[in-house]
């Protein structure tokens, strides 16, 4: 089997950061925290979230989502919907 051949690329682009909403499914826990009006939405529905995402948690959150830490009862489940609705009346990050 022969490798593939690609053509010689013909300029650099630079990576561009490309907005997408934030949600309880995709977004990382990281993110949500460095967002203000986020994390607020997040401790209104789940009270003492800083508590349950501290200690040995705290280096995985670029990686878990809210989704995520369902599977380990850190997070209700049915927190997510009302969170998901509000994050994204927020919109996209810019």
């Amino acid at each position: 089997m022969d490798a593939l051949v690609y053509p010689p690329m013909t300029r650099y682009e630079a990576p561009r950061f490309v907005p997408r909403p934030m949600s309880a499914k995709d977004t990382a826990i990281a993110d949500l925290k460095a967002n203000p009006a986020a994390w607020a939405i997040v401790n209104k529905e789940i009270p003492g979230m800083d508590a349950r995402v501290g200690g040995p948690l705290a280096v995985h959150l670029g990686s878990f989502s809210l989704q995520t830490l369902v599977q380990f009862g850190a997070v209700p489940v049915a927190a997510l919907p009302p969170i998901d609705a509000q994050l994204k009346a927020l919109g996209a990050p810019q």
